[in-house]
């Protein structure tokens, strides 16, 4: 596994989640399964399996967050000048042909959540914009042709 790029912010989230699972919800599961195992027959008991099949769940992602945390890269800066768009950074486009704008942050591909305007920077318009300044027109192929953006602003997010 590869570096993964997290924002200070991710990683923070990330490693709250771990803890929650680990001290919180694992314990309780356990204390869950352990009830169930004393009621008697375990392979006919289903309060049993579920608590197994929660503990499996739980263990898995985990495992999961442990590997990510291991492979993040925090980044907090970026070889790119301030004034243009790179890691971490607000970048505000408007689409050339509706008129419609839209701000991102640029986010690796783990905190990437369109919908809250976390564009990851491995995505088609995240690559078209890295490295490009306030004014530059970009072209993006999408699944239903060609968009022709332009950027409107950059702002460099606080670390």
């Amino acid at each position: 596994m590869g570096k993964i790029p997290l924002t200070r912010t991710g990683y923070e989230k990330l490693l709250r989640e771990l803890e929650f699972l680990s001290k919180v919800e694992r314990p309780q599961v356990i204390r869950e399964l352990l009830e169930a195992a004393r009621e008697g027959r375990v392979e006919e008991n289903p309060d049993f399996k579920s608590a197994l099949a929660e503990r499996q769940k739980l263990d898995r992602r985990i495992k999961q967050l442990q590997q990510i945390l291991a492979n993040a890269e925090v980044l907090v800066g970026s070889n790119l000048p301030p004034n243009k768009v790179r890691f971490n950074c607000r970048v505000r486009i408007v689409n050339l042909h509706t008129g419609q704008e839209q701000q991102f942050t640029m986010v690796g591909s783990l905190e990437a959540d369109a919908g809250r305007g976390h564009l990851s920077m491995s995505s088609p318009l995240g690559r078209a914009l890295l490295g490009r300044a306030a004014g530059d027109r970009i072209r993006v192929k999408t699944p239903a042709g060609f968009r022709l953006y332009q950027i409107l602003e950059i702002h460099m997010e606080e670390v």
